[in-house]
């Protein structure tokens, strides 16, 4: 009986098993049913926004509808662009993905930049004691005494005049094309500061410079923005992807993209800025923003939850946080029954994108193979800040995500080295989550106590803003703050709501028929005795000879007359002559047809 419990319990492991590969299965289905949807709504591309066919072409759907819509992007082309930056943007990153040449429209985008006004610029320079510096611009030198409270005596020129309670030189928006050097009579550091005019906030320029006492520094405003006839940040930020990822250097649009984010925050700029700079930072605001349904949704977003979690996707790439694997399962749920999202091609495009990140083309439209994924060439997505440009293979191999590279080497720091820390016992990651040197998971966010699954969660439902059209209030399950408890509908017959109940059915029917021919002769058993009425006598047991011992065999009870023996089937009667042969006896089947019909039933079973 150990055995038969053991046998059971494992058979129930594996139906647990069974389940969650095919719950999987079940995902790759919702994905599979979304590109069927896509390329249903797509048709020949010829109906489609530039916006649209770029974001199909990066979705990746089959081949057919990847080359007609990567064939009309192309004859979409006016002589060098796409009329518009954001449009050419993607346009570039498009086809890039199908490893068509963008040579001609990074030029033309490259001739579209401008200089932001939206940004104040300051230098400041710091010495361990007071020191006196020479500021260099127009062929003119200023001498500067900075006391040892930091602060300066006086301005240098008008080009640069004492700002910040004195601590730093505010840079003239009129001189922002000037190079400017620091000479100092001790050892000292110098380095350019920005901020958006209406915020506080202070970005400090990547790159402090130091130099020993009498050593120079030059510094020079390096800041560019792209737009038509004023900086537009969507395509700023477009830009500088596009351009990033077709091998240019980007540094001069980092600051606008960083300082503005602050009164752009519809088009999600922490995703974008992850992409362009691999901060940690960033990707661990990104990751604390999410919201409590386990999606994103910019403040006054300039399109939808559906296209901002996808956005945030795109950016996060490898990222282990569990609100990003929580945010795919949101997406795959959200899904309507026909396998779009939304109804919308640009909707469903981006989440496939953001989901499946399926690789590109090599060689040029559907005349190439698929770009190799950076993986099989045992090379390493990584971070491009974390890839050094002597080990980017990016160009020649294939990772999901915007933020990433193909490196030939990991580079990793240890937990420490990125400022994080390991989540322990029941605490939860705020931020981002990345492998390290030393630990698998190291957070660079906070680590706080899990919050508490609301009634709703821990009833197997979705707590969200607004119940979609293929769910319905779950009850009255509880969720936190204004959220509404969502499950889906009883009523509908979709692949994409449905749950595996079908599946549990199966399973348990099957673990009945193993179970029942593991206990085939107890069952045999027990049938033949429900149907023959055969019982134990009442009164059975030892006889009067003594516990466990009975009359001796051929002997009647004591007190009883002897009885005649009666021959047994097959056996020759008393006194017959040596040899004499048995008599047949008439043969007969002891179960009734319906036991036959049963066993012959269970044995095919088996079988």
């Amino acid at each position: 009986m150990r055995k038969v419990g053991v046998s059971i319990i494992i058979l129930l492991v594996m139906a647990f098993g069974f389940v969650a590969a095919a719950e999987s299965q079940q995902n790759v289905s919702k994905v599979e049913k979304g590109f069927e949807c896509l390329e249903e709504k797509v048709g020949d591309c010829s109906a489609l926004t530039t916006q649209e066919i770029a974001l199909t072409i990066l979705a990746t759907p089959n081949d057919n509808v990847f080359d007609d819509c990567v064939a009309e992007l192309k004859d979409r082309k006016a002589s060098d662009h796409w009329g518009n930056v954001r449009d050419t943007s993607l346009a570039i990153l498009a086809l890039h993905h199908a490893g068509e040449s963008t040579q001609v429209a990074e030029e033309w985008l490259l001739n579209q930049t401008r200089t932001p006004t939206e940004l104040e610029w300051y230098l400041e320079q710091d010495s361990n004691s007071e020191t006196e510096c020479s500021f260099g611009y127009d062929a003119n030198s200023y001498n500067v005494i900075i006391g040892e409270n930091k602060k300066l005596e006086s301005n240098a020129g008008s080009c640069l005049t004492r700002a910040q309670s004195n601590f730093w030189l505010k840079i003239s928006p009129t001189c922002y094309d000037n190079e400017f050097s620091v000479e100092c009579d001790k050892d000292f550091i110098a380095t350019l500061l920005y901020k958006n005019t209406n915020s506080p906030t202070i970005h400090i320029l990547e790159g402090t410079d130091s130099s020993p006492a009498y050593g120079s520094i030059k510094l020079k405003v390096n800041s560019k923005c792209f737009g038509t006839g004023s900086c537009e940040y969507e395509a700023t930020a477009w830009a500088t992807i596009a351009l990033l990822k077709t091998g240019h250097d980007v540094s001069d649009y980092i600051p606008y993209i960083v300082a503005i984010a602050e009164t752009n925050e519809r088009f999600l700029p922490a995703a974008f800025i992850y992409m362009a700079t691999s901060y940690n930072d960033y990707a661990t605001k990104l990751v604390s923003d999410v919201k409590l349904g386990n999606y994103w949704l910019a403040a006054g977003s300039a399109y939808d939850k559906f296209y901002d979690t996808a956005l945030a996707l795109v950016a996060l790439g490898s990222s282990s946080s569990e609100q990003v694997v929580k945010s795919k399962d949101w997406l795959l749920f959200s899904q309507a029954t026909t396998g779009c999202w939304q109804n919308s091609i640009r909707d469903t495009a981006i989440v496939l994108w953001g989901i499946e990140g399926r690789a590109g083309k090599s060689g040029g439209g559907g005349g190439g193979g698929s770009t190799t994924l950076c993986g099989e060439a045992n090379y390493f997505c990584i971070p491009t800040g974390d890839c050094p440009s002597a080990e980017n293979v990016g160009n020649n191999y294939f990772c999901n995500s915007l933020s990433e590279t193909c490196c030939m080497n990991e580079n990793l720091k240890t937990c420490s080295g990125y400022g994080g820390e390991v989540c322990t016992g029941d605490s939860v990651c705020t931020g981002n989550e990345r492998r390290s040197s030393d630990v698998e998971a190291c957070c660079t966010g906070e680590c706080v106590v899990r919050p508490q699954e609301t009634e709703c969660e821990a009833n197997f439902y979705y707590c969200m803003d607004s119940c979609l059209d293929s769910q319905e209030s779950a009850g009255n399950y509880a969720c936190d703050g204004a959220q509404v408890c969502c499950r889906t509908k009883t009523t509908s017959t979709s692949t994409s709501g449905s749950s595996l109940w079908w599946l549990w059915v199966l399973i348990i029917l099957v673990v009945i028929a193993i179970v029942m021919w593991i206990f085939r002769e107890n069952i045999r058993m027990m049938w033949f005795k429900m149907k023959s009425g055969v019982k134990k006598e009442d009164g059975a047991g030892p006889g009067p000879g003594g516990p466990g011992f009975g009359p001796r065999p051929g002997m009647p009870p004591r007190g009883m007359p002897p009885r005649r023996m009666i021959p047994r089937p097959g056996m020759p009667p008393q006194g017959a002559p040596a040899g004499a042969q048995r008599p047949q006896a008439r043969g007969y089947d002891r179960r009734d047809r319906a036991m036959s019909d049963t066993f012959k039933k269970l044995r095919d079973m088996s079988g």
